[in-house]
């Protein structure tokens, strides 16, 4: 299969890039060369000989005009090459003054023909120094291409470097969000390992069926690092039925949602590792149980997640982040920086509570990202 047919959206960014390009190259080309002769036909106002000398100097700008098109042949292979600027300097030199010497010459050459009919001859010494004219006005063309070239790489390199930070970014968030499914797993399989062994089936087999729902509710990745709110809840839920067929009464769900905040968006996976942090290392270990609260709401621009569980009494115990948490910190730091904060708070009556924040803002799928993205772009 041809690469043209596997990449179709890789070509038409490569075929728009280049247009742009080649706008952007006219509309300089055009819109510098109407600047300098504007410039240069207002600077002969007050001259007695107007006329002479508009027409002597509109005529000027055209042939350099033309001759900046030979020149940009020169300068685009001296940057395709990348060559040294010691030979770029002297490239640019010589073709500036060959092509200075040949607008010079056609200069005098009409000048004599046409408009200064009465000279008896033409001189052909005055060709070389009638070249500097043309020549240096060819070499500032030349300087501001390469000038323009060099901005345009610097620009491209910083926007390579950022998608490339971006990338590996990505790349360790994924890693982060691969983490939890082995953790959760071995958990789960755990305790159905001891129901099967304690021969209570019917509970093994209800947790098999919400561990199956779980499984395909979290492996439905379609490459998004936030979902609503309103997902992670439902997959919370389905975690927390199965903790409660474990733990049946023992379990108390309190869910303090403020339903205007279900459709901003939060890291994926983020509610079930503190929830199953909270289950397992809090309630769990109880044997009265305990309650868990689920608290949401919005905070002026932040978004306030906040999880409270009863714990058993610390004792002076030096608490510990396990996996669950420093996934979790990590991850919040890759995707918001220092716009978060999180804290684990021991207070009264053996409750552990959980405090996150984060910026709050709408989700937007994957594919109204890349769509505002090709509107900003300029693509179609």
């Amino acid at each position: 299969m041809c690469w043209k047919s596997r990449f179709p959206d890789t070509i038409l960014r490569v075929k728009i890039a280049g247009e742009r390009r080649r706008l952007t190259f006219w509309q300089l080309q055009l819109g510098g060369w109407l600047a300098y002769c504007s410039v240069q036909l207002l600077s002969f106002l007050p001259s007695k000989e107007l006329r002479e000398e508009l027409l002597y100097k509109t005529v000027f700008c055209i042939i350099c005009f033309i001759a900046s098109f030979a020149q940009r042949l020169v300068c685009r292979r001296l940057w395709r090459e990348q060559a040294p600027w010691p030979r770029v300097a002297r490239t640019i030199a010589v073709s500036c003054y060959l092509l200075g010497w040949v607008c010079g010459t056609l200069l005098l050459w009409l000048d004599a023909t046409y408009m200064m009919p009465s000279w008896e001859k033409f001189e052909w010494l005055a060709t070389f120094a009638n070249a500097i004219s043309p020549a240096f006005v060819l070499a500032l063309w030349s300087a501001l291409y390469f000038i323009i070239k060099y901005y345009r790489a610097q620009s491209d390199e910083r926007e390579r470097l950022l998608h490339m930070e971006s990338l590996v970014r990505q790349a360790e968030l994924k890693a982060l969000q691969y983490q939890i499914h082995p953790h959760f797993l071995f958990n789960t399989l755990n305790s159905i390992s001891t129901l099967v062994y304690e021969h209570d089936t019917a509970t093994a087999n209800r947790m098999i069926a919400r561990l199956a729902d779980f499984l395909r509710a979290t492996l439905d990745d379609d490459g998004a690092y936030e979902v609503p709110l309103r997902d992670e809840l439902d997959i919370t839920n389905l975690y927390l039925e199965i903790e409660k067929t474990r733990l049946c009464d023992r379990l108390i769900i309190v869910d303090e949602t403020d339903p205007a905040v279900l459709d901003a968006a939060v890291p994926r996976l983020l509610l079930q590792p503190l929830v199953e942090n909270a289950v397992r290392h809090g309630i769990g270990k109880r044997r009265e149980g305990g309650r868990l609260f689920m608290f949401t709401s919005q905070d002026e621009n932040d978004l306030v997640i906040q999880i409270r569980n009863d714990i058993m009494p610390v004792n002076g115990t030096k608490f510990r982040n396990g996996i669950g948490l420093t996934n979790i910190q990590t991850r919040l730091k890759q995707l918001y920086g220092d716009a978060h904060s999180f804290t684990i708070d021991f207070c009264q009556d053996d409750v552990c509570k959980v405090t996150i924040r984060i910026p709050f803002h709408l989700y937007a799928s994957p594919a109204e990202i890349e769509n505002e993205k090709n509107i900003v772009g300029g693509l179609p």
